[in-house]
């Protein structure tokens, strides 16, 4: 683990994700703010916007942020639309050839993980992220196009799958002497997820050298369609300072809303343990109906995380997400109130 990081210790870490503001006395408030709550770190996101207009402006925020003492994480907010994040992508605009191609032929709107240009970018945003001050790059649900997520959903069959463009092509080529099959085979299952892994190894290196610690948080579910089938395989690389996940019940659970977030936040801390790395679990606070299920279910996950014996808890994100109308929670200040007084 990276001798600038060392979050296995017996205080819970504890933050929250923070966005939408770039004036930077605006963004001290709201830091002050979290600090008073008992904060100990802050996730800022670092779109491709950001990248290109907002890098000094960064630098600034991230200066704020550790004045007061917070751990800094940065992610690729929603960078190549293959991240977490309500941010549009420029890259994939600019560059249709590094974007994914579905089994059936079509282009899709995300980057492709096996893309050159798109590695090539990536490194740049890894070093940048380092530049602007990041204690932690945050790898926010590196995933595959899943038509599901997206309105095209019925244009294309339930077997298909993506990518099979030509930087695929040719790497299984090399990788397995034969050509990619259309069909949706276990050798392609098995492609897709060590060219996932592959990338997220490359660019945790990257943050490495750069002299960042890295975290990935993986979806909560254990399949290859929203990322990976064998957790184990990606706890295990010494590039790994943390590992997450985030079981936000209304999206992917079923059934209780503790044992789900408990399922995860155990497993996530065993596989932490085993292979000396920190665990990390995040709460949701967006898309939330209001009432006291609501408040209720967010005390449960909240104290579910904490009971499971992770390393560090935050919230997604900061006040409910109350500046996102289309992702708000309909009564923000009640859960981002139960969130922070659950919280040890």
């Amino acid at each position: 683990m990276d001798d600038e990081l060392d979050t296995t210790t017996d205080t819970l870490e504890t933050g929250t994700s923070y966005f939408g503001v770039r004036d930077p006395t605006h963004v001290e408030a709201d830091l002050d703010r979290f600090v008073d709550s008992g904060l100990t770190s802050v996730l800022h996101t670092f779109s491709e916007a950001d990248l290109e207009y907002y890098r000094e402006t960064m630098s600034e925020i991230v200066a704020a942020s550790h004045e007061r003492g917070l751990t800094v994480y940065m992610n690729p907010w929603g960078v190549g639309r293959v991240f977490g994040g309500e941010a549009f992508s420029e890259f994939i605009g600019r560059n249709p050839e590094d974007c994914q191609v579905m089994s059936t032929g079509e282009r899709l709107p995300a980057a492709c993980f096996n893309a050159p240009g798109f590695r090539s970018y990536m490194r740049d945003w890894t070093e940048a992220g380092a530049s602007v001050g990041a204690d932690v790059l945050f790898w926010d649900e590196p995933h595959w196009y899943i038509p599901e997520w997206h309105d095209e959903q019925d244009c294309y069959p339930d077997e298909a799958w993506s990518c099979r463009c030509e930087h695929c092509q040719e790497r299984f080529f090399e990788q397995y002497g034969e050509p990619m099959d259309a069909a949706h085979t276990d050798r392609v299952e098995q492609f897709r997820e060590q060219s996932l892994l592959s990338f997220l190894v490359e660019m945790m290196q990257v943050g490495s050298a750069a002299g960042c610690s890295n975290a990935v948080c993986l979806l909560p579910s254990e399949d290859s369609k929203h990322g990976l089938r064998n957790w184990d395989e990606l706890a295990k690389r010494p590039e790994l300072d943390v590992l997450a996940t985030d079981p936000y019940w209304t999206l992917h659970g079923d059934g209780s809303v503790g044992e789900f977030v408990s399922y995860f936040s155990e497993m996530v801390a065993s596989l932490a343990r085993t292979h000396d790395c920190d665990s990390q679990i995040w709460i949701q606070g967006f898309r939330l109906p209001a009432g006291g299920e609501t408040t209720d279910a967010v005390r449960t996950a909240t104290q579910a995380a904490v009971d499971s014996d992770v390393d560090s808890v935050f919230m997604w994100g900061y006040d409910a997400c109350r500046t996102i109308s289309s992702i708000a929670s309909e009564e923000p200040d009640a859960v981002w109130n139960t969130y922070l007084e659950t919280l040890p």
